[in-house]
């Protein structure tokens, strides 16, 4: 199995009771009963594309997926997680410091992404793929602080969107009878969690996006500031999580209750907030699996 980011993973792991997988740097000296669990090729800060950190981008890793393979068709037929998480996109905007340029990346990226997927199923042959779309980015600290925390960014909210949109397309041409893969929204849920309307006017017009609404917000209580507000604020606008000086003094700040909160960092949800998203597409992975 392919596994693409393991935040989300062992999220989508424990809500349909999978153990997490080994990591492929820890995959020697593993027992078989772990590594009858799959594997999780993730990198961290890598992309669909070269992301300019020198980590393995989605082909690299799909290449070594194969390589462990050594041409032995998965068990099962295998069943991978892949997940974009808008590492492409940052790439290009700390390049250009341009949203528009990030957006103008999307149709690169969606090329690059369809023939990775299409090699999941045709070539390494996997039978059920599961993809995430994107969560509403401009709802992240990284946009939202230069807002004083009062709202999401809605130029790259839009730019979520369109990402979205290009994603079911993609998969629409690459399997129009939904048999080998499925669209995970993690948009959804993101966007009733932290309860912004301005941000996505779509959702207040979703019958369902309103239905789970009222659930998650009784799973997921959380103060309106806490949902854009990050758990680790760095005293720097161009600081991060965990910086000191030479000192040794810490550069930022940590809240009392991460659990209370939506974000831990500028960009990564907290794992309270990932537990409560799981939650919403338990069902969802469990009908896609069974078939």
């Amino acid at each position: 199995m392919l596994f693409c980011w393991a935040g989300v993973y062992v999220r989508a792991a424990s809500a349909v009771g999978i153990a997490t997988p080994v990591a492929y740097k820890l995959r020697r000296g593993a027992p078989g009963v772990v590594l009858a669990r799959g594997m999780n090729f993730a990198v961290g800060g890598s992309g669909v594309l070269d992301t300019g950190y020198f980590q393995r981008n989605l082909s690299a890793q799909i290449d070594l997926f194969q390589a462990h393979l050594r041409g032995c068709s998965p068990t099962g037929g295998g069943v991978a997680l892949v997940v974009v998480s808008g590492n492409d996109y940052a790439a290009v905007v700390e390049k250009d410091n341009d949203t528009s340029a990030a957006m103008a990346y999307i149709p690169t990226v969606m090329r690059g992404l369809r023939e990775q997927l299409r090699r999941l199923r045709d070539e390494v042959g996997m039978r059920k793929v599961v993809v995430t779309n994107l969560h509403p980015m401009g709802c992240t600290p990284f946009f939202t602080r230069k807002l004083n925390y009062s709202r999401c960014d809605p130029v790259a909210n839009a730019g979520s969107d369109k990402h979205n949109a290009a994603l079911r397309s993609v998969l629409a041409a690459l399997d129009p009878d939904n048999r080998t893969f499925l669209l995970l929204d993690l948009h959804t849920p993101f966007t009733d969690f932290i309860d912004d309307d301005d941000h996505h006017p779509s959702s207040s017009n979703n019958a369902s996006a309103r239905s789970s609404k009222t659930k998650t917000k009784t799973r997921f209580p959380m103060q309106q500031q806490r949902r854009l507000r990050p758990c680790c604020e760095s005293f720097s606008v161009d600081g991060y999580c965990g910086q000191q000086d030479d000192a040794g003094k810490r550069l930022y700040t940590l809240c009392d209750e991460p659990e209370q909160h939506m974000y831990w960092d500028d960009v990564h949800p907290t794992q309270a907030a990932w537990a409560a998203v799981a939650d919403t597409f338990r069902a969802a992975i469990h009908d896609f699996l069974s078939t």
